[in-house]
Formats: structure tokens, C-alpha cells, sequence
């Protein structure tokens, strides 16, 4: 009896610790699955703590008039703002978001950056943003930020990189951060190739880097910057937005430089069958930028919030929104309409 009893008691101790054991993995399972469906866009760290000394720029060029659309840069742009909002705790007003920029839009946003900066000194951190195409010289091989009225055909009608990190560089910042979700090589988010490009990718000078400033770029100079449509992002701007919302903005750049390259790189192969390898650059022999956070303090407090309204609403429309509603004509009865009135 008593070999009948230990029998049954290692029996029973063996069921119960296979259904503890499956119970484990189903919560690991469950948790793990339910942090997945945790949209980056929608369910956001929100910090309690303000950083009144950090500026940004965010530049999202998404509709250009003479090239090909560039999906989902709206909705980087809308989201980055909102990650530095609520994770990072930067005041709206310390934000200029510039939506589908012209030339002069770019220049003179980067212009009120410069005048902050100069008034804050060491005081103030500087972020800049961009979404967009971006284009090669093809004689110089310098690279351009290309705004929506530009021509990829024409590099002075573009911001060249190399003008962009001088001004910045300049600045008397304590960090200046720049997130370039463009690619240089003459492609577009999809992979095919810009007007300009004749069907050859190119591969770019990157410009060099001067002062606190490092520069985190979605490709390395002949590669594509692709979109992960399943997001709705560049996918760099993707996993830059993810790992702010898995370490609540207290990671540094160190981390968040590795994490984007890793995954980038895995998911682009994965996806695209295509390279896609992010870089940074920093100025030669720096290397304490690694060490750099993005936030002091970890945001712990996640909320839900809706999705962003990336609609740009263009010159025609916002006319017709402001214009009074006149009434329609009427067509006299008297006499038989011989002509076709516009609009009819």
C-alpha cells in the first residue's frame, strides 16, 4: 500500500507542476501577445516631468509636386511630436511641426531653432526630424533633404546635408540630435527609383558632423529607406517610436542606436529581401554621445489616445473652407437656357 501511495503522490506532484508549467507559458504567451497589439501610435508613456530646455524641429514631407508620394511621412512626423510631448515631456511650444515643407518653410523653421539656441547656449538641447525624400547630386554625390516643391532634378532646389549639419553644428547647444527617415540613393520609400535617378542607385557622400551633434540616418548611402506598411511608418521611424514606448524615453542613444540598427536591419531582410542598415554619425573620436538619454527620467503612466489626423489641408481647400457660401444661380423659366454654366 504504502508503494501504491508514494506512486500516487509523485503521480499527482508530476500533474500539478505540467499544469503550473503550461499555465506559465500561457501568462507568458498572453502578456507577450498583449504587448505586441500596444500600437506605438496609440498607446503612448506619458511623463510627469517637463523638459522646458529641449527645441525641435520635425519636418514631414509626405505630398510633392513634382515627384512621387512618400507613404506614412505625415503620420512619423504627427507621432515623433507626439512621443516628445508625452514621453519626453517638451512643451508643444517648444515644437515647430512642419507638414509638407516648402524650401522656405524648411529654412525658416531651422532659422527660429538657431535664434532659440543662440538665446539658451549650453542650456538648451536641439532635436530635428525629417521625413521625406531625400536625393544625391549626381555630379557632386553630395546628398539633399528634398522639399516638396523641389525638383530631384535639381539640387539647389533642395537642402543639402552638408549646409544643414554647418548650421547646426554651429549651434551653441549642450546635444543636437537630427532622425533622418530618407534614404540618398535616388530611390523612393517603395524601392523604385526618383526622377533623377535613371534607374541607378547612388551612393551619396555622407557629410560630416561638427560640435554635440550626432546624426541617425534610416540607410546607409546606397540603400533604400523603406516603409512598414503593417505600421503605417518608415519602418526607422518605426522602431525609433518603439523602443521610446518600451523604455519610456529613458534609454540612450547608445541603445536606441543598436535596437533600430538590429531590428531594422532584420525586418527589412525579412519583409523587403533588401538591405536596410540605419547609421550614425557623430563627430571623429566622439564617442560619450552613447551615453547621451533621450529622457532623464522613465514615463511609467501609459494612455490610450486616438490616431493621428495626418490630412494636410492644401491652399485650394482651406480657401473654399474660409470663402462664404454663395447662392446657386437660378436659371430663368421664361426663356430656354442656351448656355452651360460652370460648375454644372
Amino acid at each position: 500500500m504504502l508503494i501504491f501511495a508514494t506512486f500516487d503522490y509523485h503521480f499527482k506532484t508530476i500533474f500539478v507542476m505540467k499544469r503550473l508549467i503550461l499555465l506559465a507559458i500561457t501568462i507568458t504567451a498572453f502578456v507577450q501577445t498583449g504587448w505586441a497589439q500596444k500600437d506605438v501610435d496609440t498607446y503612448v508613456a506619458v511623463t510627469d516631468q517637463e523638459d522646458p530646455n529641449t527645441f525641435a524641429v520635425i519636418i514631414s514631407n509626405e505630398h510633392y509636386k513634382h515627384e512621387a508620394a512618400v507613404p506614412f511621412a505625415l503620420n512619423d512626423g504627427a507621432i515623433f511630436k507626439r512621443y516628445l510631448m508625452k514621453t519626453l515631456g517638451v512643451p508643444e511650444q517648444n515644437i515647430k511641426y512642419v507638414p509638407d515643407a516648402s524650401l522656405n518653410d524648411m529654412n525658416y523653421n531651422l532659422s527660429w531653432l538657431e535664434k532659440v539656441i543662440k538665446v539658451k547656449q549650453k542650456e538648451a538641447r536641439a532635436i530635428v526630424y525629417y521625413s521625406g525624400h531625400g536625393m544625391p547630386d549626381e555630379d557632386s554625390k553630395k546628398a539633399y533633404l528634398l522639399p516638396v516643391d523641389g525638383y530631384s532634378t535639381e539640387p539647389t532646389s533642395g537642402l543639402s546635408t552638408e549646409v544643414l549639419y554647418k548650421r547646426l553644428g554651429a549651434m551653441p547647444a549642450s546635444q543636437t540630435l537630427v532622425f533622418l527617415d530618407a534614404c540618398f540613393s535616388g530611390s523612393k520609400r517603395e524601392g523604385d527609383m526618383m526622377k533623377a535617378a535613371r534607374g541607378v542607385a547612388i551612393k551619396a557622400k555622407s557629410a560630416p558632423v561638427s560640435g554635440n551633434m550626432v546624426v541617425f540616418s534610416a540607410a546607409q548611402g546606397n540603400e533604400t529607406a523603406y516603409p512598414l506598411k503593417s505600421k503605417e511608418h518608415g519602418l526607422f521611424t518605426y522602431f525609433l517610436l518603439d523602443k521610446l514606448q518600451k523604455s519610456g524615453g529613458a534609454v540612450t542613444l547608445g541603445e536606441l542606436s543598436d535596437y533600430v540598427t538590429k531590428n531594422v536591419s532584420e525586418t527589412s531582410i525579412i519583409t523587403n529581401d533588401k538591405s536596410q542598415t540605419p547609421t550614425v554619425t557623430a563627430p571623429v573620436g566622439s564617442t560619450d554621445w552613447r551615453n547621451w538619454k533621450m529622457a532623464s527620467k522613465e514615463a511609467k503612466k501609459f494612455e490610450t489616445m486616438p490616431k493621428a489626423v495626418t490630412k494636410v489641408q492644401t491652399p485650394v481647400e482651406e480657401a473654399d473652407k474660409q470663402a462664404p457660401a454663395q447662392k446657386p444661380k437660378q436659371r430663368s423659366f421664361l426663356k430656354r437656357n442656351t448656355t452651360t454654366e460652370q460648375g454644372q
